[in-house]
């Protein structure tokens, strides 16, 4: 198996993910979370990631303590980048006078993004799990990382850019249950389980991760 700097490779087997999530920890951990067993497959996978993956260990190596640092790394879709990677935001950055600024316009990043990817990811668990919202809302919440009212409005919170595509999968499908579920029964879980085997995983996760 491709050993990218001498990085310790942790494979997850997750036979019902949609696809492979390859991520870096800030210990340069490669973790990759996958449905496919075959190595030689893996291994294809890793060679075509890895200039992604070598960049992204240079910045974690060269970045201080590998702290996110306002106006010089966003966290964004389970990584933390160099501002520098996203143009348009980066220009916003520059003309930032204050550090209020900057965090309105990481904000206004986050719902462009928010609002450009995430109703295709709704459409297809809504489809999958048969279970469609009236109306899909994007705001920036402080304490929770999406809601479902009893109108069936699904509200996502879009500092969830910030999360990995399997964490943001999961808030979708979580807030879809609650379509039928209007609380967190057995039956609740076991919807989202239905979906996603290792929610019991991707909770606690998100438990653990702070927004903002």
């Amino acid at each position: 198996m491709f050993n990218a700097e001498n990085s310790p490779i942790t494979i997850h087997y997750r036979p019902y993910n949609r696809n492979t999530y390859i991520t870096i920890k800030h210990n340069s951990e490669v973790c990759i979370r996958t449905p496919i067993k075959d190595e030689k497959r893996l291994r294809l996978i890793l060679k075509e990631r890895e200039n992604w993956i070598r960049s992204k260990l240079k910045e974690i190596v060269n970045s201080v303590a590998s702290n996110h640092v306002l106006g010089e790394t966003i966290r964004f879709r389970g990584e933390c980048l160099s501002v520098a990677q996203l143009p348009n935001l980066s220009q916003m950055v520059k003309k930032a006078k204050n550090t209020l600024h900057i965090e309105k316009y990481y904000c206004d990043f986050y719902k462009k993004e928010a609002i450009l990817t995430l109703p295709s990811r709704v459409s297809h668990y809504a489809r999958k799990m048969d279970l469609h919202p009236k109306e899909i809302r994007f705001k920036k919440m402080r304490r929770r990382w999406g809601s479902c009212s009893s109108a069936g409005v699904v509200t996502l919170n879009t500092m969830m850019m910030q999360l990995s595509y399997e964490h943001i999968d999961y808030i979708i499908v979580h807030e879809l249950a609650h379509l039928r579920h209007m609380n967190h029964s057995k039956e609740f879980h076991s919807c989202v389980r239905s979906i996603l085997k290792n929610e019991k995983e991707l909770r606690a996760e998100l438990k653990t991760i702070r927004i903002g």
